[in-house]
This record gives structure tokens, sequence and C-alpha cells, in this order.
């Protein structure tokens, strides 16, 4: 009798934890759904808070903006154009310098000595030829030997020009009236074509090199005026685009263009950079949206738009951008329409919306 009381005490607790773990989720399984939310509501229904611009047209200012180089209005390397040695250096480092003014004098000693002894030559070949002249009209000789003795003093001009021309190198002269460098070289150093004996600048003016991309080639003309400044001088200079590179560059796909400018107190130094600012032509009625309503796809660029309180997805083609907008110049966009700029990536096609309008 023992032994079944005992199996039939066992099978009992085991029923009881199988229903205390059973019944509940029966009971759980049998509520019916929605039981715990509120009547009547449904979150994917509900609008998705956003920020909306309102499409306006606006004047777009065309602003190209690049780095450009400062160059002098003239620069040169002075050099000698023979090799000889340096007798005397007739200048001042750092300082203004007229136009032919004499920087350096190279030794000529023996190219002074030639020039005497051709010109001792040149009159014996002038009493030689007069004589000839005087046995021409006697007739005692012929106009062949006049001819010899008249090309042999043409040659002794010739060699004389030369070496007055040789002795005119030995003065190395200013190009052009600017600021001298400093020298590289002292008075006897033996010198070469190939030795920078100094360098000069004109900064009266300076020149400003810089480059627009290709898309503006066509969209510049010469007279254009740009602004610039540079780090360390306080203000915003002016110039003039006089000048550009007859060719795209390659690499670049950009065109060089140069422009001119006052020196002012001889403040801006050849060698720095430029911020500049290009304008184009302004362009009036421009569609301008926020940069960060813009939606990039694999070709090209979508917008949201809000019509009947629900986000549209809008194709567009974006034109002149600037810090904080971008230019839209086609797309099914019209002013008065409002662009949603913000929750962008929780947004679907046809998406309910509700919009804060922000300026």
């Amino acid at each position: 009798m023992n032994k079944p009381i005992k199996i039939i005490s066992i099978s009992l607790v085991v029923l009881v934890v199988l229903g205390l773990i059973l019944v509940p989720k029966f009971l759980s399984n049998s509520e019916k759904p929605g039981q715990n939310q509120r009547p009547g509501s449904n979150q994917q229904n509900e609008p998705l808070a956003v920020d909306g611009f309102i499409l306006k047209n606006e004047l777009l200012e065309n602003d190209i903006r690049a780095i450009g180089n400062i160059r002098a209005n003239e620069e040169a390397e002075i050099r000698s154009e023979i090799s000889r040695k340096i007798r005397g250096i007739y200048f001042k480092e750092g300082t203004l310098v007229r136009k032919g003014q004499t920087l350096f004098k190279l030794d000529s000693d023996d190219l002074v000595a030639r020039l005497r002894k051709q010109e001792i030559e040149e009159k014996l070949a002038i009493s030689k030829l007069e004589r000839e002249r005087q046995l021409i009209e006697r007739g005692l000789t012929s106009k062949e030997e006049y001819e010899v003795q008249e090309n042999t003093l043409e040659q002794i001009r010739a060699d004389i020009s030369i070496t007055r021309i040789d002795i005119s190198k030995t003065y190395v002269r200013a190009p052009f009236a600017g600021i001298i460098g400093l020298r590289n070289v002292s008075s006897g150093a033996y010198v070469t074509p190939a030795t920078v004996l100094t360098t000069m600048q004109d900064i009266s003016k300076v020149k400003i090199d810089f480059s627009i991309p290709e898309k503006y080639v066509y969209l510049f003309s010469k007279g254009q005026k740009i602004i610039y400044k540079v780090d360390g001088i306080e203000g915003e200079f002016d110039a003039v685009v006089y000048a550009s590179e007859p060719k795209v560059e390659y690499n670049t796909r950009s065109l060089v263009l140069r422009a001119i400018s006052d020196n002012p107190n001889k403040k801006l130094l050849p060698g720095t950079f430029a911020n500049v600012t290009f304008r184009l032509a302004d362009k009036e009625n421009a569609i301008m949206i926020p940069t960060q309503a813009l939606i990039p796809k694999l070709k090209g660029q979508s917008v949201y738009v809000v019509r009947d309180g629900k986000a549209v997805l809008v194709d567009v083609e974006i034109g002149e951008r600037n810090e904080q907008f971008v230019q839209i110049i086609s797309g099914n966009l019209n002013t008065g329409d409002t662009i949603i700029t913000t929750n962008i990536l929780r947004l679907k096609n046809n998406s309910p919306v509700k919009v804060t309008i922000t300026e």
C-alpha cells in the first residue's frame, strides 16, 4: 500500500508544478491583441515632426573663391652676360634703384687695350684707303686694290663695334626701376653668366594669379574686378583681371587668370598668398535651399517637398552653392513650396509629416 500512495503523491506534485507554469501563459495568450494599447492609437500613421523651409526667389551673388599668388609687377635675376671679375658694386641692398643704374662693374682692362689697338688700326686703314683713292685717280693702281683696302677698313670697324659691345657688358645695369635684393657676390669674385648676382623687384604694383573652374571660363571677361585679402594685413584690396592663359589646364580643368593691383605703401610682398573673391554676373530670381535638405543619389540629388501634409520625394538638379545654401536649377519645385530640412533619414515617400517652418 505504501508504494502506490508514494507514486500518487509524486504525480500530484508534478501536476501542481506544471499548472503553475502553464496556466499564466495560457491566460496571457487568451488576452486580445492590443488590449494594453490606448484605444484608437496607431503609431505607424502618426505624422513625423520635421522642420521646413519655404522656397522664394532670391538674388544669387555668383562668387568664386580661390587662392591666388602675389607676384611682383616686374622681377628679374641679375646676371652678367660675360665671365669676368667684379671690380665694383654700386648699390645698397634693399634700396630703390633707377632704370639703367650701374649695379656692378666688371674687369675690362684687356677689352680697353684691344679697343685702343683697333682704333689705331682704323686710322692706318683710313690713311691707306685715302692713298689708294689718289692712286686710282692718277691711274696708278687698280680698282680691286682699292676695294680690298676698303673691306679691310670695314672689318676693323666691325671689330671695334664688337669690342665696344663687350666693354658695355662689363657694366651690369638695372633693367627697370625697383627694389634691389641681397647681393650674392663680393668685389673681386669671378662670375659667369650662370651666377645670380642679385635680384630685383618692381612692387609699385602687384599681380595676382589665380584659377577658376572650367565651367566658368565663358562667364568671365577681361576688365572684371576681384577682391582679395592677405593674411596679416587688415582690409580688402581691389584688382582688375587683364590677362589669362590661352588654354585650360589638363590636370586641374581650370583656367589661370592674372589681375593687377596697386600696392599702397608697398606692403604687399611677392610670394604671399591672396584669398581671392571673383564675382561673376549675379543671378536674379534664383531658388535656393539649405544644403542639409539635399539627399544624394546614385545619379543626382533629391529633396522632400511637403504636399497635402505628406513628404513627397522630388528629383532636382543643383547649380551654384555657398556655405549654407545651394541653387536649384531644375526640378518640380516652385516658389512657396516647403522643403523638409530635418529628420530626412526617417522619411519615406508619401510619409505624413508635421512641419515647423524655420528661416
